[in-house]
């Protein structure tokens, strides 16, 4: 008998530790029970072990039953393994069916998968959302007075500081221009992280431009040395800018972006600091979206004296401020629900629930199996950066060593495209140069010139000979060209339609030799008609679209956009690729040569015909058309297509490290 009542304990013991190891101790439970729970995976995308990350989770109708769970949510929990995790909603509504919840996630390991158990419909359950508990800061202002743990306050003139029914506002309501009203946190955060705020712009009194706002971090130490901040000036905060400061510099862009949002509505915005590889950046996101047009960078292993570092990697204190304007018609308050910090990564994790279908990245190949110089042909993706494709021409072959130092230079830049000229009496002179840029993933594409150095259009034999030697080359090298650039000519007004057909024939032709063996990318002249495009899709691969003619250096982005509007839907629709073009003087301003580049980006982005903006300096095309034309000839026939992509390296670095 005792040995049976000792099995017994003994199997009961066992039973009892095996249930507590998979069940969770969910609090403030009401007594009740979870009904129902369902397993989440949270996916690393940065290759870096994430600790204590917030995860932001979105639910609607398609992954998550909103009739199982309490109408406010307050029965939601999470967990991972025996720990619970810490959350806050941000927003639940069951009408609509939509919800967006943070989890404080304890360790995501580089590039792998962490699941978090889901647990809700247990109806005696109440609320535990914490922001506190969740954010590495947080307040949402529900005290009757400003948290003095949190934040220090400081006024001038008529502004002032109010805090009611969970809103914080800054206020400058006196007609004056030093009136202002700010708050700067006590704690200082480091870099990689977002500062994030639920923000209102409200205007009092007759004006309607209402008052400055400024949302952003400080140096502790001294406000004026080292600052982030974001800056909306004017009716529906229009004019948008960073003013960003370093070692007593200063760097203040114009308007990059037009926020947009009509007065008294509220939105979020978010301002993330960071460092991706070499590069100190930040970036600015409206209502949880990245707004590339804002992202500033610097590389902290530039050795040029002359880029000044404008972003701190001290720690710093978070701000806000509302001031009247100079004009001293500026009134009105910045109303904040919120606000909280919280860290950040630019390949931030990624959540799936059941149903939802996990991507797994290809494992690369071996470096034996990889087939340098393979060309690529349409039905592969053409390389494209974060931004777009990144291309340059090269009229210059580097056949010494210095081909290797100059691939590096152009990796720097994030070039992954190189258009170069080849002399097809001496093509092997660029093999040294082309085997460096595979060796670091960039494809090289021969820009044929005849004998005069000129580009080679027209049908005759020349143009014809040079495709075939370079296909020999390709045959016979240890690094092949990628691809073949192909100039058309100008369509002049008077003979377009003879014109076109001439190009079409000469495409055909080529392609005849090409096909299933290497790229054919084609350059249009900015005189070119949607029905010339159609005549010859079948036979390109890529188009580099020029939207300038010789006298248009200076357009808009709208203007660029109409200028190949009809092209780009032709090319959309045959489901080909193109590249757009942007002239730029030298001397131009870099902000505004990157806004408008920016506003390209934007403008394309759900374009799947849409490969990238190429940059051009009018200056470099005058010069050389000048040097290459005969006597009595001032250009060259497609010349203005030839130079498509980028004509200055130091532009495309300096841009890129902007």
């Amino acid at each position: 008998m005792k040995r049976k009542i000792i099995l017994f304990l003994l199997i009961s013991i066992t039973l009892f530790t095996g249930m507590m190891g998979t069940c969770v101790a969910l609090s403030n439970a009401g007594g009740g029970d979870w009904n129902y729970s369902e397993e989440m995976t949270i996916k690393e995308n940065s290759g870096k072990n994430l600790i204590n990350y917030q995860v932001q989770v979105l639910l609607d109708s398609t992954n998550f039953d909103f009739s199982k769970a309490n109408p406010d949510g307050s029965d939601i929990r999470f967990s991972v393994e025996d720990k619970q995790l810490s959350h806050w909603i941000e927003e639940w509504d069951a009408g609509s069916k939509r919800a967006i919840v943070w989890i404080k996630v304890p360790s995501i390991p580089s590039n792998g998968m962490t699941d978090v158990t889901i647990h809700y419909g247990n109806p005696a359950a109440t609320d535990i959302s914490s922001g506190d508990s969740t954010f590495d800061f947080f307040d949402d202002f529900d005290g009757k007075s400003l948290s003095i743990a949190n934040w220090r306050s400081e006024t001038n003139g008529g502004g002032d500081v109010n805090i009611g029914n969970g809103i914080i506002r800054l206020e400058a309501p006196v007609r004056h221009p030093a009136d202002y009203s700010k708050i700067t946190s006590k704690d200082a955060f480091e870099i990689n992280s977002m500062f994030v705020v639920k923000r209102m712009k409200v205007t009092t009194g007759t004006e309607p431009i209402g008052p400055v706002l400024e949302q952003g971090l400080l140096d502790p130490q001294d406000e004026s040395e080292n600052k982030i901040v974001y800056r909306t000036e004017l009716a529906n905060e229009s004019r948008v800018s960073w003013a960003l400061t370093r070692d007593d510099d200063r760097f203040k862009s114009r308007d990059l972006t037009d926020l947009g949002i009509a007065e008294g509505t509220w939105y979020t915005s978010g301002i993330a600091w960071y460092q991706e590889d070499n590069f100190k950046k930040v970036s600015w996101f409206k209502n949880g979206v990245r707004d590339t047009r804002m992202d500033y960078s610097y590389d902290i292993e530039n050795e040029d004296e002359t880029v000044i570092d404008h972003i701190p990697d001290n720690e710093l204190k978070l701000y806000l401020y509302s001031t009247t304007a100079s004009t001293i018609k500026n009134m009105g308050y910045m109303a904040v629900d919120y606000a909280f910090v919280r860290k950040y990564t630019p390949q931030e994790p990624t959540f799936l629930l059941p149903g939802e279908v996990i991507t797994q990245e290809p494992e690369p190949l071996p470096e034996s199996d990889i087939q340098v110089g393979q060309p690529i042909l349409k039905d592969i993706n053409m390389p494209a950066s974060d931004a777009g494709a990144q291309a340059i021409f090269i009229f210059e072959p580097y056949s010494d060593d210095r081909s290797i130092s100059v691939i590096n230079d152009l990796k720097d830049s994030g070039i992954n495209t190189v258009f170069l000229r080849t002399d097809v009496n001496n093509i092997w002179s660029s093999e040294r140069f082309i085997k460096s840029a595979h060796e670091n993933n960039m494809t090289v594409h021969a820009m044929i010139l005849d004998e005069k150095k000129d580009f080679v259009d027209g049908i005759d034999e020349s143009s014809i000979e040079a495709v075939e030697a370079v296909l020999d080359y390709n045959t016979k090298s240890l690094a092949g060209f990628d691809g073949i650039y192909i100039s058309l000519k100008t369509c002049d007004p008077v003979e377009l339609e003879q014109v076109c057909q001439e190009n079409a024939q000469l495409l055909d032709a080529i392609h005849e030799k090409t096909a299933g063996k290497t790229l054919l990318v084609a350059g249009i002249p900015a005189a070119y008609d949607r029905s010339s495009i159609e005549d010859i899709t079948s036979n390109v691969d890529l188009f580099v679209l020029m939207a300038h003619d010789m006298e248009e250096v200076e357009l808009t982005a709208e203007e660029i956009e109409d200028s190949v509007a009809s092209k780009m839907g032709e090319i959309r629709g045959s489901g080909e690729y193109a590249l757009i073009t942007v002239v730029v003087s030298e001397g131009s301003d870099d902000e505004e040569v990157n806004e408008l580049l920016n506003s390209l980006y934007a403008y394309y982005s759900d374009d799947p015909a849409f490969l990238g903006v190429s940059l051009l300096m009018h200056e470099d095309m005058q010069e050389i058309i000048g040097a290459s034309a005969p006597a009595e000839e001032k250009g060259i026939p497609g010349f203005e297509a030839i130079f498509a992509i980028i004509g200055l390296l130091s532009i495309a670095y300096r841009l890129r490290k902007q």
